[in-house]
């Protein structure tokens, strides 16, 4: 859906109204519409990099409920928590791809090691034949990984960037009928 058609569809009623974040208010029919087209866009660039994470990573990629406080609207989408791996890459042991450290990752319900051994199989690969099960493919990955680390593929940083914030200002402010500020969080610096 894009603008016009949001907008042509919206009953803009009082100016509170339409400044009010709520799911059926002008304003929030409009921030839901424009989230799901970043998460659209996200997923694109997702699928131009060609990643294989089991679609979890691509499925995983929504827009929230719209959170008001005061005069700051924040338009949350999530993803799941190896999202940045992803974007950003991973330094190995022996290559440095230029990828943050994130310190200490929280609890996942699986191992590294057993996230790899459930993956290998959405990937439609059939096992090698110097490898005697999934299991020890699952371990020269790993490997590998700690020791080569993974390139960035920053299907975030190409989408959620100044153009983006040009993209959404216009007709937030159209609707508004002002200018507006607007700042993208970086999931980390969300409380």
């Amino acid at each position: 859906m894009n603008e016009a058609d949001i907008l042509s569809k919206l009953n803009l009623g009082t100016s509170k109204a339409v400044i009010q974040g709520q799911p059926n208010s002008p304003l929030g029919e409009l921030l839901q519409g424009l989230a799901q087209d970043v998460t659209d866009m996200l997923t694109k660039s997702l699928d131009g990099y060609d990643v294989n994470a089991s679609r979890n990573l691509r499925q995983s990629i929504k827009p929230t409920k719209v959170i008001q406080d005061g005069n700051t609207v924040v338009v949350p989408i999530e993803a799941d928590f190896y999202w940045k791996f992803v974007n950003f890459g991973v330094n190995g042991s022996e290559v440095n791809h230029g990828a943050p450290a994130w310190g200490t990752q929280e609890p996942q319900s699986v191992s590294f090691h057993q996230a790899i051994v459930e993956w290998i199989p959405t990937t439609g690969t059939t096992l090698p034949e110097q490898f005697s099960s999934y299991d020890s493919w699952a371990w020269a990955i790993q490997s590998s990984i700690v020791k080569n680390g993974k390139k960035p593929r920053p299907f975030f940083t190409d989408v959620v960037n100044e153009k983006l914030v040009e993209y959404l200002r216009e007709p937030i402010s159209n609707l508004l009928g002002r200018s507006i500020e607007i700042a993208i969080a970086e999931p980390w610096q969300l409380p």
